[in-house]
């Protein structure tokens, strides 16, 4: 057979990067471009963003279209069918009809990047937070992932807005005590605890309520009772995601989990409380930080797709 090649990508909403590999996952080019999610950019821009990116690592890399085996798109929200029709349209146009690329969600390139493996289990905290459970034959299982408005519980977003409203139930002595106001006020752009109300529902996205989530991990680290309860929740709310995956999967073999995202990267105390509840609940689960990145895991599924999983060097 002779040689193909094989690209990842790892879409986002601000800027989206790729990887051209031979199929023993040898970096040949590398390249970046704009967004590449249809939820930030125009389609038309998305479109074009895409066909840069291709256009760039062909040439670095001295290839033809004709040579590529496969492909991977890893996106937010690119798990759904509405979603992997528009960008089935895409690489129709770019890359010809049926050309295979996979086409999946970021979280589904992360579990795999993360772990080195195309089989486990992912959990992502970081301004939302969902688990995702994935066989070696591509069978998924997901728990939570429903957005900050609905969700998203231990997640940057949920912590910034759980301190606002339980703050402001402590003000009222409906809350355990805490020294938070001050800080969340500063964080916030805001003079006094009356403008909350108004920031919450008017002015802040789950970004900017996000942002609050180092202010209680910070009151945290200073015995703060009421942060250290929202973060004690947190953890609990993850570990429930974890649960949730891991029961509605018995057939996923391979029992390793990694944890990524911002909050697992920044905040201990909730990180440490979860690692305690995973350890007494799954004392047989393996839980690690990333091994890799969401493009390493986009170019191992890129090559599985092209090439099956047997006997290919796809780490």
């Amino acid at each position: 057979m002779s040689q193909l090649y094989f690209f990842g990508i790892d879409g986002g909403g601000t800027h989206s990067r790729i990887a051209l590999t031979d199929r023993e996952g040898k970096v040949l080019a590398r390249s970046q471009a704009g967004s590449t999610n249809i939820y930030s950019a125009a389609k038309e821009e998305v479109l074009e963003n895409l066909s840069v990116l291709l256009d760039s690592v062909f040439k670095s890399a001295g290839i033809e279209k004709r040579e590529l085996g496969a492909g991977c798109l890893g996106c937010a929200g690119l798990g759904r069918e509405v979603e992997q029709k528009i960008y089935r349209g895409f690489m129709d146009t770019l890359l010809g009809r049926d050309f295979p690329v996979k086409l999946c969600s970021d979280g589904e390139t992360l579990l795999c990047g993360g772990l080195e493996d195309l089989e486990g289990y992912c959990l992502i905290a970081g301004t939302g937070s969902i688990a995702l459970g994935r066989s070696k034959d591509g069978a998924l299982v997901r728990s939570g992932g429903h957005g900050y408005m609905l969700g998203d519980e231990g997640s940057a977003s949920w912590t910034g807005r759980t301190a606002i409203a339980r703050t402001l139930r402590s003000l009222e002595d409906r809350d355990l005590p805490t020294g938070m106001l001050p800080a969340i006020l500063k964080a916030a752009g805001l003079g006094e605890s009356g403008e909350l109300i108004k920031y919450v529902h008017h002015d802040a996205d789950k970004a900017k309520i996000g942002a609050l989530a180092p202010v209680v991990t910070a009151a945290g680290r200073e015995g703060d009772p009421l942060a250290l309860d929202i973060l004690r929740t947190g953890a609990e709310e993850l570990a429930m995601l974890v649960k949730s995956v891991i029961s509605q999967s018995p057939w996923i073999e391979q029992k390793k989990l990694v944890l990524a995202g911002g909050v697992m990267e920044h905040d201990e105390i909730l990180t440490g409380k979860l690692k305690e509840a995973l350890a007494r609940d799954f004392p047989r689960l393996e839980v690690s930080s990333p091994k890799g990145t969401a493009l390493d895991g986009a170019v191992m599924l890129a090559i599985s797709l092209g090439y099956g999983n047997s006997g290919v060097n796809i780490l």
